[in-house]
């Protein structure tokens, strides 16, 4: 399909005005402010890749708004570089954002031979635990409860706070918690107490 071109006498406010339906007007339109929008984005970025995003952005973003244009508040020229200038408002916004998350990331090294053994470790407990949940299941409610808090962090003092115990029975009710499934992984024919 073959559009005609606009004739040059066509206003910058009339083609602003066809943009969002006639390919021609965007094109003459497109012809007319890419340099400005070209050298508006190229004294504000760093990059070269950065100035043709913030010009195709720019121009992709106006077939969008230009139904909003009203020539009574703004110039078209100042309407399309207000375009632009939020464009590379949000490109420095974006880089910001990077740059912090690599900041932050980058004090961080890489796994380590230990982190992997404690990582192994972590996961193989996991799986035990799995295997013993029915022998923790089976014990006491006092000493499942130290026993489950305590393998979820909290210290010994910190459950017996939380059971409303004292620290001494915390302490002998995850003692013998433990006793029990020691006795049940050194022999697993004994079966739960």
């Amino acid at each position: 399909m073959s559009v005609a071109p606009p004739a040059d006498h066509t206003t910058d406010v009339e083609l602003l005005a066809a943009l969002p339906h006639d390919l021609a007007a965007f094109e003459a339109f497109y012809d007319r402010y890419f340099a400005r929008v070209t050298a508006f984005a190229a004294k504000r970025c760093t990059s070269a890749e950065d100035v043709a995003d913030v010009v195709a952005q720019t121009f992709v973003r106006l077939l969008g708004a230009a139904e909003r244009y009203d020539p009574a508040r703004a110039a078209p020229a100042a309407f399309v570089l207000g375009i632009a200038a939020n464009v590379v408002r949000e490109l420095y916004r974006r880089s910001t954002r990077q740059h912090a998350l690599v900041a932050r990331l980058s004090g961080r090294d890489l796994l380590d031979g230990d982190d992997i053994e404690r990582i192994d470790a972590a996961i193989d407990a996991a799986r035990a635990a799995r295997e013993l949940r029915p022998a923790i299941d089976a014990m006491p409610p006092g000493e499942q409860a130290v026993l489950l808090l305590v393998s979820d962090g909290r210290s010994p003092g910190q459950a017996a706070a939380e059971l409303g115990i004292s620290p001494a029975a915390a302490w002998a009710r995850l003692s013998r918690a433990r006793r029990r499934l020691r006795r049940l992984t050194t022999d697993p024919d004994e079966g739960a107490p």
